[in-house]
């Protein structure tokens, strides 16, 4: 019995971390968040025993092995036709996908990212404001720590559609602002949160983060 769980511990100790790519390229606006986010990111895949690759070069999407991608704040058309293809044959084959904010201006001429990886494409925002959002579902990781109602300050951006095959986690003004959804074997998380630097030192969203990851990663 004490060899077994000696056994057992020292296996536990020697599992490989799950690795996560966090990539913030951009064809388009560039947020000026986007090194603190980073840092953010990369404290809290730590903190979950990920191994973190941050990077611009999304040529890594078919060069390297990961569990978990993130697209923190990119925007504009930043993919290779066989970067998208390692992308989507990521996910469909049971790997996690992360969108932070902008990753919903991104690919926006790929049907399947926006369609179907993402849930919704990025139209319009008004100026930064603090607003109360509305929490639909309290059960899943990255909501579970919040009231049923979350005041917070943001850029709220409003979307081409409301996502469809998705459970929608938050809503500002009745339109989504979080989602998740599963993809084949692979799971996609979204948050419109994360436009201003003040948003990565905000205890709340960076448990929203964690709790995306955590889902996605399972």
């Amino acid at each position: 019995m004490v060899r077994s769980l000696i056994l057992f511990l020292l296996l536990a100790g020697c599992a490989t971390p799950k690795t996560m790519l966090v990539i913030s390229k951009t064809a388009g606006y560039r947020h000026a968040s986007i090194e603190r986010g980073v840092k953010a990111v990369k404290t809290i895949a730590q903190d979950l025993n990920f191994t973190v690759h941050a990077t611009k070069d999304t040529s890594t999407l078919c060069t390297e092995t990961y569990d978990v991608v993130v697209f923190l704040n990119t925007s504009g058309a930043i993919l290779t036709s066989e970067e998208r293809d390692c992308l989507r044959s990521f996910v469909e084959s049971g790997g996690g996908f992360m969108g932070i904010h902008s990753a919903a201006d991104t690919e926006h001429d790929w049907p399947w990212y926006g369609e179907t990886l993402l849930g919704a494409w990025f139209v319009s925002h008004p100026p930064v404001s603090q607003e109360t959002l509305q929490v639909l579902d309290r059960t899943h990781p990255s909501t579970a720590h919040l009231n049923t109602e979350w005041n917070c300050t943001d850029e709220w951006y409003r979307y081409d559609r409301v996502p469809e095959k998705t459970t929608l986690l938050m809503t500002v003004h009745g339109h989504p602002i979080a989602w998740c959804k599963e993809i084949k074997k692979g799971k996609s998380f979204y948050t419109g949160r994360g436009h201003t630097k003040a948003c990565f030192a905000e205890k709340a969203f960076i448990e929203h983060i964690k709790g995306g990851m955590e889902w996605v990663a399972q």
